[in-house]
């Protein structure tokens, strides 16, 4: 698929907005969103150049074929559209969405085209998977411009979906400039959009993403006299200052990056993939890697697993040496990572070191007692632990810490588990002031959804799209 430049694209938008067919179009969808129209106006124009045709071209064409009594010529735009769909001009979901789109040009021109008349392309359900390893990315590092390596690495160390990414400000590393490792990196749930909107992203950077912002961000001032503030965005356009990039933006770095390197096509989902494999890898437990990926917990692991940041840092601390390509992470010791917890939780609790290991006990019996809370030459029975003994403590305070954090989060639960709210009663999104309805919807829902006043906001798996529109 061609990509043009983005001073092209911008081009072409504003000259199609003078067509009066695209007025129409976009009068009849009723939407205020230019993310929406920007969306919109590239899938048409994309079509308009591969047709050869205007926007008014094509609305002119199609009502004098609708006069015709022949067939053949009554059915021309419906197959037109079946060649484009078929064409390979773009991927397989991204075709999907074009054609849905265009026939939404059509529908709010009052020419619309015959139902299921235009098909889409085949899709493949079985997919290979596959995810970048250390040394793909190595590869795809080299010759990467400041900007691009710090995308590459943010998305293979921190696992964010690239809407994520692209949300990013200053505000949102600012462990990065008081020198913590890895970096926390947390986008609450009203600056997250549309599935998400409902979530919050708690993730970290290692040492590689580290620099490679330091670097860039110093790129920026130095080169581009930027003043960042807080609020400054992370990952910005190359051909303008404080411009975020967006999401197409990503998918092309990567695609870029991929090509220089001479390796097969990944995508940004891929390294959310590699992250989530590394952390297994390196013994995460399941429900915290769902937490590190930004997924929703749900039945009985979301009230007896939730973990707390610092929690969280520690476990990633673990998997960081397995999403390492340049740096080389200081190795962390396990057991006085642990003593440190334990020290810190007698205290608070006012618990002898003793009472504390015989209540870890409980959760993993046979639990060897190490005195840690001793010196060396003092200690009794287990002096130093052993791999084993690290790996029974670890287990017990993540027991432990299920029970502790049992009280809290039943105190914490929505109205809707306490029963409060009735379920199945309405809820709106509320989004810069304005609130939306919003829906997931099939492939053969999309065009009637689209051609009743609902905007499209991303496709996402499974042939499914999300959509929204405004409540009044």
């Amino acid at each position: 698929m061609v990509r043009y430049p983005v001073a092209f694209r911008r081009e072409k938008r504003n000259q199609y907005l003078s067509f009066e067919s695209v007025r129409q179009w976009f009068d009849g969808l009723g939407t205020t969103s230019e993310y929406t129209k920007r969306n919109y106006l590239d899938d048409l124009t994309h079509y308009c150049e591969w047709a050869k045709k205007t926007p008014d071209q094509l609305k002119q064409e199609r009502k004098v074929q609708l006069k015709s009594d022949d067939i053949d010529v009554k059915m021309t735009a419906e197959k037109m559209l079946n060649r484009y769909a078929n064409s390979g001009l773009k991927p397989k979901s991204s075709m999907w969405r074009a054609i849905a789109i265009i026939k939404s040009f059509y529908a709010h021109n009052f020419i619309e085209l015959a139902a299921k008349s235009v098909k889409g392309p085949k899709r493949v359900k079985e997919k290979d998977y596959r995810s970048p390893t250390v040394e793909d990315l190595s590869k795809m590092l080299e010759g990467s411009n400041l900007r691009d390596r710090a995308i590459l690495l943010t998305l293979f160390q921190s696992g964010l979906r690239e809407g994520s990414l692209i949300l990013l400000q200053r505000k949102h590393i600012k462990e990065l400039f008081e020198d913590k490792v890895p970096v926390h990196i947390g986008l609450r749930a009203k600056e997250l959009k549309g599935e998400y909107s409902g979530l919050e992203a708690h993730t970290f950077i290692g040492r590689d993403a580290v620099e490679a912002i330091k670097k860039y961000l110093e790129w920026r001032e130095r080169v581009k006299s930027e003043r960042l503030t807080d609020d400054s965005y992370l990952f910005t356009r190359l051909d303008a200052v404080g411009q975020p990039v967006d999401q197409q933006t990503i998918i092309w770095v990567v695609a870029q990056a991929c090509k220089r390197a001479g390796i097969d096509h990944f995508s940004p989902h891929d390294f959310r993939r590699a992250f989530q494999t590394n952390l297994e890898a390196a013994g995460v437990a399941a429900n915290w890697v769902k937490k590190l990926m930004g997924h929703k917990l749900s039945g009985e692991e979301n009230p007896y697993s939730i973990p707390k940041i610092e929690q969280l840092r520690e476990a990633y601390s673990r998997a960081e040496p397995k999403l390492t390509v340049t740096q080389a992470p200081t190795q962390v010791d396990r057991f006085e990572a642990l003593k440190s917890r334990m020290i810190a939780l007698c205290e608070e609790r006012k618990t002898a070191p003793e009472d504390l290991v015989k209540e870890l006990q409980k959760y993993v019996p046979g639990l060897g007692v190490v005195e840690w809370w001793k010196p060396l030459d003092q200690r009794k029975g287990i002096k130093i632990a052993t791999e084993e003994d690290i790996a029974a403590y670890e287990r017990a305070m993540r027991e432990f810490d299920k029970d502790m954090l049992k009280q809290e989060i039943l105190r914490e639960l929505s109205p809707e588990l306490r029963g409060i709210i009735k379920k199945g009663e309405k809820k709106t999104m509320t989004n810069g002031g304005s609130q939306f309805e919003s829906k997931i919807v099939l492939e053969n829902e999309l065009t009637s959804y689209l051609d009743s006043g609902w905007e499209f906001i991303a496709s996402l798996n499974h042939e499914k799209y999300l959509v929204r529109r405004g409540v009044t």
